[in-house]
């Protein structure tokens, strides 16, 4: 089973080539690819991994110049992909390549999309403020509510899908919200939705993208789902939790 993985990026060109080196070890052994899906950044991030691509051919760089924004970052990646599986990670090193082979072993039982979660036994956040933990939990259960997302973390930008999955719906996804996997979940209603602990780690370089801009795209984007949402038939999605986390954490 072919695995893609993609990375969207904006300014990431300190943090880059530590995220494939991560990926590259990770995967040993294993049939895979890595798609860098970079909006034009400044600071030449596409033209670094297109350096790296030349020592490893399953490494691939996506230059967008045009509809740049996340979730359609997101979206013109797993367009891109060949690998039967795809997972989209963040390249700043907060999400935690190693736990990737228990996310794809998720799929040999049986599983249609699976998430990685900080808030579930095993999962975590580290060096975050009162303040950024009350966020995020408030953003969480709007999306619980008015989303009806079986998911304890919704907010999570970490995930996996089959091609044929992302294929069925991407058409329907409109690409300019600030999560996408919310998107994904709305459209496709996964029959069996599995999430996987991590822990959350501090980035490694660079600056956040976490803005008030951000933020509001976030709530318009969960105001036009719910919206949507109450205009068709609603399909709730069976969710297993893996209890164990990942060796190396």
């Amino acid at each position: 089973m072919k695995l893609s993985v993609i990375s969207p990026t904006y300014n990431e060109s300190e943090n880059v080539g530590l995220l494939i080196a991560a990926l590259e070890q990770t995967l040993q052994g294993m049939d895979y690819e890595i798609v860098i899906s970079d909006d034009d950044s400044p600071d030449l991030t596409w033209a670094h991994v297109e350096e790296i691509a030349k020592r490893n051919p399953r490494v691939r760089a996506l230059r967008r110049t045009s509809n740049h924004g996340l979730g359609a970052s997101v979206v013109d990646g797993f367009s891109l992909a060949r690998g039967e599986v795809m997972a989209c990670i963040d390249a700043d090193l907060q999400h935690d390549p190693g736990i990737l082979p228990k996310m794809l072993e998720e799929f040999d039982q049986g599983a249609d999309l699976v998430v990685a979660t900080r808030y579930m036994p095993g999962g975590g956040t580290t060096n975050w403020n009162p303040f950024r933990r009350f966020a995020s939990w408030i953003a969480t259960q709007m999306a619980r509510l008015l989303l009806g997302v079986p998911l304890l973390d919704p907010m999570s930008g970490y995930f996996m899908l089959r091609q044929k999955d992302f294929l069925r719906v991407r058409n329907e996804l409109d690409g300019q919200g600030f999560k996408i996997l919310l998107e994904i979940v709305a459209h496709m209603a996964p029959r069996s939705l599995r999430e996987v602990p991590y822990t959350f780690r501090p980035r490694v370089a660079g600056q956040s993208k976490l803005s008030a801009k951000v933020i509001v795209a976030y709530l318009r984007q969960l105001w036009w789902l719910y919206a949507g949402r109450r205009g068709r038939p609603h399909v709730a999605a069976g969710v297993d939790h893996a209890s164990k986390a990942h060796a190396s954490k």
